[in-house]
This record gives C-alpha cells, sequence and structure tokens, in this order.
C-alpha cells in the first residue's frame, strides 16, 4: 500500500484528525512543479497545523489523566469505568499513530525535495521537522498514569488475573543473560498498541518524580514519569568469532567453533547513569559511572560485577583492579581470548511486572526495547572511550558503523509454555508478533556488523540477502600491525582502512547505496514484510537544464578569448628590440599554441561525455588551469636565468 492510501485509510478510522494530516499530494505535485517558494510555504504550512493539533490533543490527554489520578488520590475509584479508559487508551494511540504517520509523510516529501536538483535546497527542512513540538512529546507520560489507572480498575472491580499471574511469577527468568526469554519481532506500527495492551493486565515498572514548583496558591508541580530507560549492551568478540560460535552453539545448538567451545562469555550492560538534581538525567560518560560485567560460565550461570568507567581501559588489557574472582577469571578471559568490544545494541526498554512483582528491581514478566541502535565498536574513533556509550563525540573510523532496527523488540521472560500461557491471558489483539526462537542481540549485531564473523548466520536472518558492504569494519588481525586490527571488508579481502574514500572498482563488495537496499530486503524478510528477493525501485533518473551541456561552449569561448590575448601580447613582445622581449614573445607565442589544443580536445571529450546515457558522477578538473600556471612558471623562471646570465657576460666583457 502506498503512503497516499495509507494516509486516506487513516483519514477514514480517525475522523478527529482527518482534517489535520499531512496534505501529502499538495506537496507532491509543489515538488514535480519545481517551485521552491510554494514547496517552503506549504512545509511552513502544514508543520504549524500539525503543532497546533498536537498541542491541543496532549493538552487535553494531560489534563484528564491528572484529573483521575487526583481522585483516585481522593479514594474515589469507583469513577473508573472500563468504557473511559477504553476510550483514553484509543485516544493515546490515535495520537502516537498520527505523530508517526506525519513524521514519515515529512520524511518523504523531503526526501523528493532532494531527487530533484530545483528543490534540493528544501531538503533542511528536516531538521526544523525534527526540533518541531510534536515531535519532543514523552508517551511515558501518558502511559504510565494510565497504567496506573488500570491497577486502579482492576483492583476495584476484582477484575484481574492475580491469581494467575501470581503463578507465572515463581517462574519468572532473571533479565540477565543471553536467551532467558521468549521474543517477538513488533512492527512500528503496533508498538503502543502493544503498550496499551500490556497495561490492561499488568503494571508498568516505572517511577514518577514531582518536581514542585508552587506560586502563590497554585500548585503548578511538574510531574515526570520514568518509564522507558535507555539501556546498552557491550559484547566482547575475538578475532576468531569464538563468542560468537559459543552464542550460536548455546542459543541454536548444533554448532561448535573449530577451535572448540569457548566456555565462558563476557558482556557488558551499562545502564543509565543515576538522576541528578530535579530529575535530569547524569551523563553517560562520567568517569565515576559503574558499568556492569556480565559472565556466563560453562554451566550457564549468570555472575556479575561492577567497575567504573574510568577502570575500563585497564579490564579491557587484562589487567584486574581489584581482587574479586569475578574481575580475575574475566581478565584472564580477554587475555587469553583476545577478547575486546566487538558490537553494541542501545535500546529504550519498558518493563511491565504484575502486581505482587511490582517495586522488585530487575524482576519484569515483559519487556518491549524500541529505537533499537546496532553500533560497531571496532569503529569507534574516540581514544579516550571504552565503547560509543561512554563517548563524547561518537566518533566513527568507517561508515558502516551503525545500524537502525525496524521496529520493536517484545520480550517475555517466562519458560516457553508460562509464556504462551501469558499471551493468552493478555488477549494480545493482531498485533502482527513476529516469535524468533534463539534471537540474541550479540548474533543479531554481529552478523550485520562483522560478517565476516558471523558463519553460519542466525536462522533468522537469510543468507541469501546480507552480503559485505564496502566500508565496514572487521576484526580480522591487521598484518601491518595495527593496534586495533581495523581493516576494511572489500570483496571478502581485508584492507586497512584510509581516510581516502574507497573505490568501488573491480571489487565484490557493494557500493554503500547498493548495501543499503540489500539490507532493506533483509529487514523485510526477517519482519515477516515481503520476499528477499521483492524487485527494489531504482534510484531517480538525474536531470539537468539545458544551460549545463551548453556550459562546456562557454568554458571553450573564453579559453579562446584567454588565448587571442595572450597571441597579442607575444606578438607585441617579438617585434621589440631587446633579446630578452623576444624571448617572452616566443614562449608566450608556444603557450597560446598549447591553450589552442587543450580546450578544444576538452571540448570535444566532455560533449561524448554528455552524449553517453549512462550518467557519471561528476568531478573537477583542474588540468588546464594547472598547466597554464605552470606554463607561466616556466616563462618567468626562463627570462630570469636570462637576464642574469646575460648580465653576468655583459660584465665579465
Amino acid at each position: 500500500m502506498t503512503f497516499g492510501k495509507e494516509l486516506s485509510r487513516l483519514r477514514k478510522e480517525n475522523p478527529l484528525f482527518a482534517n489535520h494530516y499531512i496534505n501529502y499530494k499538495e506537496l507532491k505535485d509543489a515538488v514535480d512543479e519545481a517551485d521552491v517558494a510554494k514547496v517552503m510555504n506549504l512545509l511552513r504550512t502544514e508543520l504549524d497545523k500539525i503543532n497546533d493539533i498536537v498541542e491541543v490533543q496532549w493538552g487535553a490527554l494531560i489534563g484528564e489523566l491528572k484529573a483521575r489520578m487526583r481522585k483516585l488520590g481522593d479514594k474515589e475509584g469507583a469513577e473508573v469505568n472500563a468504557e473511559s479508559l477504553e476510550n483514553l487508551s484509543q485516544a493515546v494511540v490515535r495520537l502516537h499513530s498520527f505523530i508517526e504517520t506525519n513524521y514519515l509523510g515529512f520524511q518523504k516529501v523531503v526526501k523528493k525535495c532532494a531527487e530533484s536538483q530545483e528543490t534540493a535546497s528544501c531538503s533542511w527542512f528536516l531538521a526544523r521537522v525534527e526540533a518541531a513540538s510534536f515531535r519532543q512529546h514523552r508517551f511515558d507520560e501518558l502511559l504510565v498514569p494510565l497504567g496506573r489507572l488500570y491497577t486502579a480498575f482492576r483492583r476495584s472491580t476484582g477484575f484481574g488475573m492475580e491469581a494467575a499471574l501470581h503463578g507465572l511469577d515463581d517462574q519468572a527468568l532473571p533479565m540477565s543473560g543471553d536467551g532467558n526469554a521468549q521474543v517477538f519481532f513488533v512492527p512500528t506500527s503496533q508498538v503502543m498498541k502493544a503498550k496499551v495492551a500490556l497495561l490492561k493486565v499488568l503494571e508498568p515498572a516505572a517511577t514518577i518524580i514531582k518536581a514542585k514548583t508552587n506560586q502563590g496558591t497554585r500548585d503548578t508541580s511538574r510531574v515526570t514519569a520514568e518509564f522507558s530507560q535507555k539501556l546498552t549492551h557491550v559484547y566482547f568478540e575475538s578475532n576468531r568469532g569464538d563468542q560468537y560460535a559459543e552464542r550460536l552453539r548455546r542459543r541454536i545448538g548444533g554448532f561448535a567453533a573449530a577451535t572448540g567451545p569457548v566456555g565462558v562469555l563476557l558482556q557488558c550492560h551499562a545502564a543509565p547513569p543515576p538522576l541528578v538534581e530535579a530529575g535530569a538525567p547524569g551523563d553517560p560518560s562520567d568517569p565515576y559511572h559503574e558499568v556492569s560485567v556480565e559472565i556466563q560460565d560453562e554451566t550457564y550461570k549468570v555472575s556479575t560485577f561492577s567497575l567504573q568507567q574510568k577502570l575500563m581501559p585497564a579490564f579491557l588489557a587484562g589487567k584486574a583492579t581489584s581482587n574479586s574472582p569475578l574481575e580475575k577469571m574475566a581478565a584472564e578471559t580477554i587475555q587469553k581470548e583476545q577478547l575486546r568490544p566487538a558490537v553494541s545494541s542501545s535500546a529504550f526498554r519498558s518493563s511491565f511486572t504484575s502486581a505482587s512483582s511490582a517495586g522488585k528491581a530487575g524482576v519484569a514478566l515483559v519487556s518491549i526495547d524500541e529505537q533499537v541502535t546496532f553500533r560497531d565498536e571496532a569503529a569507534l574513533a574516540d581514544d579516550k572511550a571504552w565503547c560509543f556509550a561512554a563517548s563524547k563525540t561518537g566518533a566513527a573510523s568507517t561508515s558502516w558503523s551503525q545500524v537502525d532496527f525496524p521496529g520493536a523488540i517484545l520480550r517475555i521472560w517466562l519458560p516457553a509454555s508460562s509464556a504462551n500461557s501469558l499471551l493468552g491471558l493478555l488477549g494480545v489483539p493482531d498485533l502482527d508478533l513476529k516469535p524468533v526462537p534463539g534471537f540474541s542481540e550479540a548474533l543479531h549485531g554481529t552478523a550485520l556488523l562483522h560478517r565476516e564473523l558471523a558463519n553460519p548466520l542466525p536462522p533468522w536472518i537469510p543468507s541469501e540477502t546480507l552480503v559485505l558492504a564496502a566500508g565496514r569494519s572487521t576484526l580480522v588481525v591487521s598484518p601491518h600491525g595495527d593496534e586495533k586490527g581495523l581493516l576494511d571488508v572489500a570483496g571478502g579481502k581485508s584492507q586497512r582502512v584510509d581516510k581516502k574514500p574507497t573505490e568501488y572498482k573491480k571489487t565484490g563488495s557493494l557500493k554503500p547505496t547498493e548495501a543499503a537496499r540489500s539490507l532493506r530486503r533483509t529487514w523485510c524478510v526477517i519482519c515477516g514484510r515481503g520476499d528477499a528477493a521483492a524487485p527494489v525501485k531504482d534510484d531517480p533518473k538525474l536531470l539537468v537544464d539545458c544551460k549545463t551541456p551548453m556550459a562546456i561552449e562557454r568554458t571553450l569561448l573564453r579559453w579562446m578569448r584567454s588565448t587571442i590575448l595572450l597571441g597579442s601580447l607575444s606578438s607585441l613582445l617579438m617585434s621589440g628590440s631587446s633579446f630578452d622581449m623576444q624571448l617572452n614573445g616566443v614562449l608566450l607565442g608556444l603557450v597560446c599554441l598549447i591553450f589552442t589544443i587543450f580546450p578544444l580536445m576538452s571540448y570535444v571529450k566532455r560533449s561524448r561525455e554528455l552524449s553517453n546515457p549512462k550518467a557519471k558522477q561528476p568531478k573537477v578538473d583542474r588540468t588546464m588551469p594547472r598547466i597554464l600556471a605552470l606554463s607561466f612558471s616556466v616563462v618567468l623562471f626562463s627570462t630570469v636565468c636570462v637576464n642574469v646570465f646575460a648580465g653576468d657576460s655583459s660584465q665579465d666583457s
């Protein structure tokens, strides 16, 4: 379904927003007309329209939820009823869908503007959309009080599943380690629906922070809900892929590394720093912020210990910073197996618990990870940081250092049979959930960013759609003795990374644009949205004005004009009486002949290139200006030499 048809469907389903969706058709027509002023006016008008309606709806929802929460505080739980809660839930889902749909519409319009030379100047508008007010709202401020209302409703009406959930609480698996959850992929359009469905049965694992700002007799306190928390996991790997092989053996089974199982798996967990004054987040690059290191031994037992960020460089060098047996074992493993950070995954996690386990740290029945991003830690160019999460610059040495996951990851922290029972209790509607047995972020990130180590690929990634892309880094040991072993993969061969752009001629790797298409096909197969072999629409042809080919003629005429001036000056100097003037005239005459031939040759070459239907990337040709500068330098040098030698000869005589 095209985006225009999707907008038409949403207008019919949501009459409240029918007249407030982005006018996509009119914007497309304006871009096709190449009227920059009209496009910019329409973009500003549409952005203001969407900002206004979102502010109105957001204020209405916040006010309604605050009013109902105050009634709960006054012990008026009878005011909560199923119909009003369902209306509030649907309003939250509709508002979220409205925001995401319009943002996607702006992205499509700006992309279409960038494809045309006349409207390319409008592509900057996406930055303004990113900073717009309708993109700054945090839906945690709606979901947390909505979850509290559902909890109060279940308690007041006796409509609950506490007995059934209490039995599941005893089977809850720890949220540490790799493979303790049943995993499902959730499409982006269904994430908010999944959260609301979970709130109807489970409680949000969230905290509400209230900062008082009394003004006179009026209470203007700001309430901040902390529901989605950013988590970062950093996974270690050797240059042989032993950790990947061991993880694959444990998660999938039936496979072991050629060198044998490693036995010990290492990963780091960087939780968000504690909140500072007024609920503001701390600095994730704080050297005193603690990092949790997880060790999974041969018996699948997970043990953890904490280190300060400032001690991580020594730990990664294989040196224990304390007398802890766990830290010593981890440091010895790093030194023996030559491990280092390879890939990392960061996401915003929302956790859901039952009433009996609410308030317990590290206990949850269900969690949803959004905005999942995989990073290539081997491409980190900040020498002062041990990972991207601890870097203040976030500089990367390759172009393929980050891959975003299109959708969300839903985890049920229960055994498989109990997870199916919970899904039945939840009564989850048709959310297009795709179960992924054995899913592991470490395996997934390694397959995407270090294909040379991911052999074989995880079963949820089709091998025919995931190929090497030029510009990616690899952990293969460098023959030149690089400290990090950061190389560039091209055609299955390892090459040193250079500051110059990678040349793609005569290599088996893909250009970044072609690799991006391949990665999109991979996501379609992973998320169950179509066939991997489905054709991808080619990039549109680049059209230029009719004056562009005529620029070659204008350039030729300018060179001819300069040649005539040089020829006139050469004739004037050759008619002089002194030897120096005549020499200068002869040399300038030679330069004049050179620049009679070269511009003509360049004109013929450019004309043939333009007649070729295959487009080529334009480059600046500085050959003739350099030849001209060199010729003038030779003329000047020759004149100076003649004057010097002639002066010495006259003095000797």
